[in-house]
């Protein structure tokens, strides 16, 4: 009996073959984009989670230049972060 890979005549049926290779890299890419969108969601997360630690720091001590200084950092990697995470998600949804 052929297995799924050979014709009857005993040589390799190569459009099996082929779509096999196929099937197996649209799955990997699925799963490579699933598993990127998973990780800059996480990554996401960890960051809002440090900025707000960060402005929550500085506001801690008292000082209106630190907390000044901590609001504007955080502001602006979030507003930078927001539009390269965003890109980079939209890319993954693709």
């Amino acid at each position: 009996m052929a297995s799924t890979n050979e014709t009857t005549g005993g040589g390799v049926d190569l459009e099996a073959v082929t779509q096999r290779v196929r099937d197996l890299s649209e799955q990997v890419v699925a799963q490579a984009r699933k598993n990127g969108l998973a990780f800059l969601e996480g990554y996401e997360r960890v960051l809002k989670n440090m900025l707000d630690l960060e402005e929550q720091a500085a506001k801690g001590t008292g000082q209106d230049w630190a907390t000044t200084l901590a609001t504007t950092h955080a502001n602006f990697v979030r507003e930078t972060s927001e539009v390269w995470l965003g890109v980079m998600k939209d890319q993954m949804r693709r």
